[in-house]
């Protein structure tokens, strides 16, 4: 079982394509083996024997002729013309045994020959005709057998039909086996872009399986449109709610005496809102931006300024630009989630960005205290935060860095965080170069 599962997984054909092709091809050509040993064995074998009897048969039926005649060079013509064989009467020779060649392309032939009454001679020249020379007691007769009389021409045929006819049924079957993957192709392509919050237009087409797994996904698109747009207005109107009495306190703390109480409370209400604007952000997910063509390293290059301006240890390296196909907004929003998150916990960020195989990598390294392994996976969650209070000195409410991974997977890319060479903490990122998420 174990040599099964390791042959399938290592000859076996990743694609689907592939995979027809092989399931069409294996039994075909099976089967014309099959027909082909079958065809050799039996009808080949057939034909070539009762060729050789004719043939063997004509020679010595005129063989015991020309012995009974006196002149044997006489009506050799009308054997000629009948039989289909060139004849020649060599009055008064002996056969000569050094002409000798068993290369006869029948070994039907051969067989019926050496069984003459007659001493005989025979080889093949060079237009693949049998020559025979039959010692008589008046002469040699010679006879020149064509090559069509012992060898059937319906080998040939045989093999170009079987050929011509597996090869065209192969094409037909090719031909349509393409055309239902490219259905499922599109259905993918359609759900990986889905995946990464684009307008997606589908069409279900195909056989009756996959048109009802295109109607499925349509079915499952509108519904998580409809949650997400039903969540943002939800959490948009809590939002919007919860702002008003927080504008009336906020007023309200503005017209009594300032004390350490009232300093207290517009910290209290500075975080509430700075809690509804992360919660916000989470909800709002991928949004309505539209994707475009962006610049990777003058984007970056662009952020960091902004971090250095306020002061913040942030340095950043390019290997070499590349391009990107990104909502720019989420991105920035995404990268300054990474960045801020280094600023509070560490004091000095290296930004780095090159390409790797046909993916944009990006690593963010800090000097801060890091992450354990065993937590990494976690912090990914909404609202976990490893620091577990909720002082906003000591982190946000837990979704910088579930927005980020939400905006990097809905590009195609991947994050994943690691151990800094600076001791700290490692967010490695992957993203596809610009034409890849538009193949």
């Amino acid at each position: 079982m174990i040599f099964f599962k390791w042959l399938k997984r290592k000859f076996f054909p990743r694609h689907l394509l592939a995979r027809f092709i092989l399931i069409i091809l294996l039994p075909l050509v099976i089967l014309q083996a099959m027909v082909g040993i079958y065809f050799f064995n039996k009808h080949w074998d057939t034909i070539s024997r009762r060729l050789a009897n004719d043939v063997i048969g004509e020679i010595r039926l005129i063989a015991h002729w020309s012995e009974m005649q006196e002149d044997p060079s006489a009506k050799l013509d009308v054997f000629e013309k009948n039989l289909g064989m060139h004849l020649e009467w060599k009055a008064d020779e002996k056969l000569s045994y050094d002409k000798i060649n068993e290369r006869l392309t029948s070994a039907k032939l051969r067989n019926k020959i050496e069984d003459l009454p007659y001493p005989q001679t025979t080889f093949t020249n060079e237009k693949g005709e049998q020559e025979i020379d039959i010692q008589l007691s008046k002469g040699v007769l010679s006879v020149i057998v064509p090559r069509k009389r012992f060898f059937s021409t319906t080998v040939p045929s045989f093999l170009w039909w079987m050929l011509g006819s597996s090869t065209l049924l192969f094409l037909i079957a090719f031909l349509f086996m393409k055309n239902q993957v490219r259905a499922i192709t599109r259905l993918a392509k359609a759900a990986e872009l889905f995946g990464m919050g684009q307008e997606v237009k589908f069409k279900p087409e195909g056989a009756y399986e996959v048109r009802l797994a295109g109607l499925s996904f349509i079915e499952m698109k509108e519904r998580l449109a409809r949650y997400m747009s039903e969540r943002t207005s939800m959490l948009a109107g809590v939002s919007h709610d919860l702002r008003t009495p927080l504008t009336r306190m906020k007023l309200e703390l503005s017209m009594m005496e300032p004390d350490e109480t009232t300093q207290m409370l517009h910290q209290d209400i500075n975080e509430m809102e700075s809690m509804l604007t992360g919660y916000l952000d989470f909800a709002r997910g991928a949004g309505k931006e539209k994707m475009e063509e962006i610049d990777l390293d003058l984007f970056l290059t662009s952020l960091v300024e902004k971090y250095k301006r306020v002061g913040f240890g942030v340095f950043l390296h390019i290997e070499q630009p590349a391009k990107l196909m990104a909502r720019p907004h989420e991105l920035m929003r995404a990268f300054s989630n990474l960045i801020s998150n280094a600023q509070n916990y560490a004091t000095k960020t290296n930004i780095s960005m090159g390409i790797r195989d046909d993916m944009i990598q990006v690593t963010v390294d800090d000097n801060g205290p890091g992450i354990p392994a065993k937590k990494r996976e976690e912090v990914f969650k909404p609202f976990y935060r490893v620091e577990p209070s909720r002082n906003k000195n000591t982190g946000g409410v837990g979704l910088g860095m579930t927005i980020a991974r939400d905006t990097i997977l809905s590009h195609g890319g991947e994050i994943k965080l690691e151990t800094s060479p600076m001791k700290g903490l490692r967010v490695l990122i992957m993203l596809p170069i610009k034409n890849k998420t538009e193949q």
